[in-house]
């Protein structure tokens, strides 16, 4: 993306540039990250963007899930319990599925 792409052109925040956070983590855990959004949020892969800083918290509201909605579902889907991860973040989670499938990542 060429620096001037990521200024926004028009409307309120004219002017200002546009920064997405980094998806390193993510694409380490791609496999998963797909599989997860596919089974949990029944998302596709392509529609959807995650970085390395998304929550299941950004997904609440979908299909009238709440937060124990999907709690209950990573519980069921992955018998892990996302709720002693604070702040929800999906790597964090992913990490974990990714432990208790393969053990620790190289």
């Amino acid at each position: 993306m060429d620096e001037d792409d990521r200024i926004i052109p028009s409307g309120p925040f004219k002017g200002k540039k546009v920064e997405f956070a980094p998806t390193t983590g993510i694409d380490m855990f791609l496999d998963i990250a797909e599989d997860f959004m596919r089974r949990i949020f029944d998302f596709e892969p392509g529609n959807y963007l995650i970085t390395d800083e998304s929550s299941h918290s950004d997904f609440t509201g979908l299909d009238e899930m709440d937060m124990s909605d999907i709690h209950k579902k990573i519980r069921e889907v992955y018998d892990l319990d996302p709720s002693d991860v604070p702040s929800g973040n999906l790597l964090e989670i992913f990490l974990r599925i990714h432990r208790s499938k393969y053990g620790s990542p190289s």
